[in-house]
Order: C-alpha cells, then sequence, then structure tokens
C-alpha cells in the first residue's frame, strides 16, 4: 500500500506542486481545504479533500489520522496586521501540531515549510547558519519563527519533525516574481540604490523535491536554495534573456524606497507595519544579503540536482506567455 500524505496548503502556488508529485510517485494525497476555496485542481489529482481551516485543530486531526506524514505549506505572506500574521503562521501552525497529536493512528512525521525570512538575512555579510541566532525584520518573519516553535510541540510528543527554511520561490503558477516579469518585458528594471544586494532563490520543483525527501531525510532545520549567489542586477538580466529583453536598470535610492514604506503603511490602512508594502518590507528589501548556510541540506537538495537561474527563468517565462499572463 502506498503512503498517505495530508498537505495543508494544497490549493497554493507550492502546495499544488506538491501535490503532483506525490501524486506521481504513488503517495496518496490528502488536502485541507477552507470551504469554497478552488480545489479543481486537486480534485483532478484525485486528491481526498478535507474540509476545514488552520483554526480547526480537529479538521487537521480527522486529515491526519493514518498519515505518513503531514506536510504544512499554508501560510500568509501578506496580511493587514501583525496579529493576523501570528493567527495564521504561528497560531494555525499550533493547532496543526496539536491537530497531529490528536490524530489516530498518529502521524510518523511533520514537515513544516518556513522562510529565510524567519532567521533574517546575513549576518554581518556572511551567509547564516542554523544555530545563529535569529534576526527576523518583518511580522511575516517573526510569525513564521513562532511557526517554526509551534511545531516543535509536535517535535516534543514524539513526532519526527523537519523544518525547510526556504528563500524566495519561483517558477510556474507564482504571482509574487510576476511584476518583475512584466516591467523586463518593458525594458525596465528597478533595483535599490547602494551596495549589489545578495540572494538565494529557489525553483519550484526543487523545493517541492527537497520536501519531498523531507518525509525521509533525519529530522533537524535546514535552509534549501539554488547554491548560488545572486544579485537583482543578474536576476533581472536573466529574466531579460528568456524574455529576449535588455532591461535598463533603474536606480532606485533608499530614502525614496522608505518613504514608499511608510506611504503604503498610512494610505493603506495598514496596522503595525504588516501589509502588502510598509517600511519593513523596504528594509526587508535593502538588507545587503538573503543568503544562507546550507550545510546539511544536501540530502534534500542535492546540487547536481538544482536548477539553473537561467534554466528556471525561460522556464518561467514561457508558463507566464502560455497561460497568458505575460
Amino acid at each position: 500500500m502506498g503512503r498517505t500524505a495530508l498537505i495543508t496548503g494544497g490549493t497554493g502556488f507550492v502546495g499544488g506542486h506538491l501535490a503532483e508529485r506525490l501524486t506521481a510517485a504513488g503517495w496518496r494525497v490528502r488536502a485541507l481545504a477552507r470551504a469554497g476555496s478552488d480545489t479543481a485542481r486537486l480534485r483532478a489529482l484525485g486528491a481526498e479533500l478535507v474540509t476545514g481551516s488552520l483554526d480547526d485543530a480537529g479538521a487537521i486531526a480527522k486529515g491526519a489520522g493514518g498519515a505518513d506524514t503531514v506536510f504544512h505549506l499554508a501560510a500568509a505572506t501578506t496580511a493587514p496586521s501583525e496579529a493576523e500574521f501570528r493567527k495564521i503562521n504561528a497560531e494555525g501552525t499550533r493547532n496543526v501540531a496539536r491537530g497531529v497529536l490528536r490524530a489516530g493512528p498518529r502521524p510518523r512525521r511533520l514537515v513544516y515549510l518556513s522562510s529565510y525570512a524567519a532567521c533574517g538575512p546575513a549576518d554581518g555579510g556572511r551567509p547564516r547558519r542554523m544555530d545563529d541566532p535569529p534576526h527576523p525584520l518583518t511580522a511575516y518573519g517573526r510569525s513564521k519563527l513562532e511557526g517554526e516553535e509551534a511545531a516543535r510541540e509536535a517535535a516534543g510528543a514524539g513526532v519526527e519533525l523537519l523544518v525547510l527554511r526556504a528563500p524566495a520561490v519561483y517558477g510556474p503558477g507564482d504571482r509574487a516574481f510576476l511584476p518583475v516579469y512584466r516591467l523586463v518585458k518593458r525594458s525596465l528594471a528597478t533595483i535599490p540604490t547602494g551596495p549589489e544586494r545578495r540572494l538565494h532563490l529557489i525553483y519550484v520543483h526543487d523545493l517541492v523535491e527537497a520536501l519531498v525527501r523531507a518525509a525521509d531525510a533525519p529530522p533537524g532545520t535546514f535552509a534549501v536554495a539554488e547554491p548560488v549567489e545572486h544579485t537583482m542586477p543578474a536576476l533581472t538580466a536573466e529574466i531579460g534573456r528568456a524574455l529576449g529583453t535588455r532591461p535598463r536598470r533603474v536606480p532606485v535610492p533608499a530614502a525614496l524606497l522608505r518613504a514608499a514604506g511608510a506611504l503604503a503603511e498610512r494610505f493603506g490602512g495598514v496596522v503595525g507595519g504588516a501589509g502588502v508594502f510598509s517600511r519593513e518590507k523596504a528594509e526587508e528589501m535593502l538588507a545587503d544579503a538573503w543568503v544562507c548556510d546550507l550545510a546539511g541540506s544536501e540530502a534534500l537538495l542535492p546540487p547536481d540536482q538544482v536548477t539553473p537561474l537561467a534554466a528556471g527563468t525561460a522556464e518561467t517565462a514561457r508558463w507566464y506567455r502560455t497561460q497568458g499572463w505575460l
């Protein structure tokens, strides 16, 4: 008999890809889905739908019962307030941990998808290690760090826990990078002034492979990414090659970026700087580097199997065009 997985966030960008990958590998897939959400992709895969949300530990326990692994991917990346981030990313994860513990039979493992935002940017310019003290810059990052602690409630009761900290994820189906592609298509690339900032990225199919391997890898907390440090100019140039354009660099002064964040808070009705754009988000963009020490992640994402940026951006561009997004 094949293995069974419960996915939270299965209707989302990464979750949909994970459901497809697990189904192809012979897993039986269950997905926690809110009433009224678009579950067409999951139903087409033959996934079993469990109606519920992250505030319903009973529904989570029902879905987790008899599963081998629970993949907790559901999260808020934008929210109107820090309290809302905490409700979904911290308290929601606590409900997942408690649902896992209430399930019968109890799952063997919980895999929690966290973020580089939870640990914060590079420390003094060097890649941040997993044992470095966390220093999240945003409400989102703080809530994801709290989520990591909440997930450890399950580990404390004997459930194996693996936490994956991922950087910015791109690929077919992603909307976060779509505005960048649209600008580059117009031969424009807005880049903050100052030093060239470094960042890790991960192609969605690579992240999904890491998640699948996380079901059997040794427990712990790991950063996963393409093991190459990129700069924003290099990223936009690569997107330009995929689109057949040569983007012109448009420098954005740091003071202007911070002012835009303050205005977004004031006129967007944002409370506590936790909205789509804010002063916190501006500081996140201005950080010197979003890179982590990838030591120990080879079992999850072998370096020789990672999708290079050129291939990933090209495939993403093709998908956007096919869907009429560009």
